[in-house]
């Protein structure tokens, strides 16, 4: 059985989400880099905890995502990786996590969870 590649929140619960997330991204992010269909970023040790918790509730409404994340010395690191269909997409499904409120996502295929919703975590 294949995982959807859509989000499953509502469009209320997307927008808490989202807004959580770049929270926590302006707050924590030390860097990040997007290498083809892989979003690196690098948080502050201090949130790691927090960031378990939100990686755990990703898996749960974006299951075609792939995350790892990694506590290191100099800080958490989180590796978000889009499946080969949406590899394309991957800046626009995991721009939220750059905590940039000012890039609005794009809708960039009719196979991307982003156009179900205008976005997608």
């Amino acid at each position: 059985m294949s995982v959807p590649i859509a989000c499953t929140l509502s469009e209320p619960e997307l927008r808490v989400r989202l807004e959580g997330i770049t929270a926590l991204a302006q707050r924590a992010l030390l860097d990040h880099e997007l290498d083809g269909p892989t979003l690196r970023l690098r948080y502050a040790s201090e949130v790691a905890d927090e960031l378990e918790r939100l990686v755990e509730q990703e898996r749960e409404c974006c299951g075609f995502l792939k995350f790892d994340l990694v506590r290191h010395p100099d800080g958490v690191h989180l590796a978000i990786t889009a499946p080969a269909p949406v590899a394309g997409c991957a800046s626009t499904l995991t721009a939220h996590f750059l905590g940039d409120v000012s890039r609005e996502p794009t809708q960039c295929s009719s196979t991307c969870g982003c156009n179900a919703k205008g976005a997608a975590t």
